[in-house]
């Protein structure tokens, strides 16, 4: 059982009674694929704080006038803005990291430089 399965504790009637909602609208929301409760060993429906959270926006997202294949794509569309954002702050992580690279090599090449470098004194220098 993962993280968010331990947290999935409450039964489908404890889920209606906290987010105000029918059970058999509950098991039509999952029929639709908007929700998806963590399921027992024997078929029993769990849900989490953050299943009955969405329970209750996908409430309000329906008495707003948005059908349940609206607020589907709505979701869908929220978790590929989701992945995109994670995906932008790892590739904003792996830039920051090779300007870091880059400004070490470029310190060790200077370096390198500083000593291949050898100073002749005007006295060696005849003319």
């Amino acid at each position: 059982m993962n993280k968010e399965n331990s947290k999935a504790i409450y039964f489908i009637s404890v889920a209606s009674d906290l987010s105000g909602i029918h059970p058999q609208t509950i098991r039509t929301y999952e029929e639709k694929g908007l929700i998806k409760p963590f399921r027992t060993g024997g078929g029993t429906r769990r849900y989490s704080q953050s299943d009955i959270d969405k329970l209750v926006q996908i409430q309000n997202l329906s008495q707003r006038g948005i059908n349940l294949e609206g607020i589907k794509i709505i979701y869908e569309m929220k978790e590929r803005i989701d992945n995109l954002q994670n995906k932008i702050i790892d590739l904003e992580n792996e830039i920051s990291n090779q300007g870091i690279q880059s400004r070490k090599k470029e310190k060790d090449i200077h370096q390198s430089y500083k000593k291949e470098i050898v100073k002749k004194s005007d006295k060696s220098i005849r003319r």
